[in-house]
């Protein structure tokens, strides 16, 4: 799991987010999971989510439905439904009309119990919650989407802080 220093500024934590997605258009689903913190904890139809490397996959190619196998999307939604690929941000030809369309942004604050409980996260150690991560505009194919990734940024210690891998769906 890489860490940033408490506080860092919003450069260390796009670069950061931007090292997960080239892992995605690499296709290397559990480097992207250990490369930031995930916890299985969370709960979805009240029933626990586990993060898998197939689910963050199928999330992907299916955009947004990790709970879809490939024949679902594509007898729902027709052939090649199933055929979403993120795209390197480093090195697709449009790689500068991508990377000025995606938005990566960040908010800082504190979750209450409350809060925490409305979205789900009473269960985890959401003290230590931080801030959000969004990553709006995750490249597809080549182009960009509407597929957002959010991360929660949470402390490590009294001095560091990581991005928290939530969900990768339609905003």
């Amino acid at each position: 799991m890489k860490i940033l220093p408490m506080g860092a500024g919003e450069e260390a934590i796009r670069a950061l987010v931007l090292e997960w997605s080239e892992l995605l258009a690499q296709e290397k689903y559990q480097e992207a999971l250990d490369l930031i913190l995930y916890e299985n904890i969370r709960k979805v139809d009240r029933e626990v989510w586990v993060w898998t490397p197939q689910r963050l996959e199928a999330a992907v190619y299916s955009y947004g439905m990790p709970w879809m196998t490939r024949e679902e999307v594509e007898r729902e939604f027709g052939k090649g439904s199933a055929d979403y690929k993120v795209s390197s941000l480093l090195h697709s030809p449009n790689k500068k009309e991508l990377s000025e369309k995606v938005k990566i942004s960040v908010d800082y604050y504190t979750l209450t119990w409350e809060q925490a409980k409305m979205r789900c996260l009473e269960e985890t150690d959401y003290e230590n919650v931080i801030g959000d991560v969004l990553y709006d505009g995750v490249p597809l194919n080549d182009k960009t989407s509407d597929l957002t990734a959010i991360f929660l940024l949470k402390k490590v210690d009294g001095e560091h802080m990581t991005l928290c891998f939530d969900d990768l769906h339609v905003m």
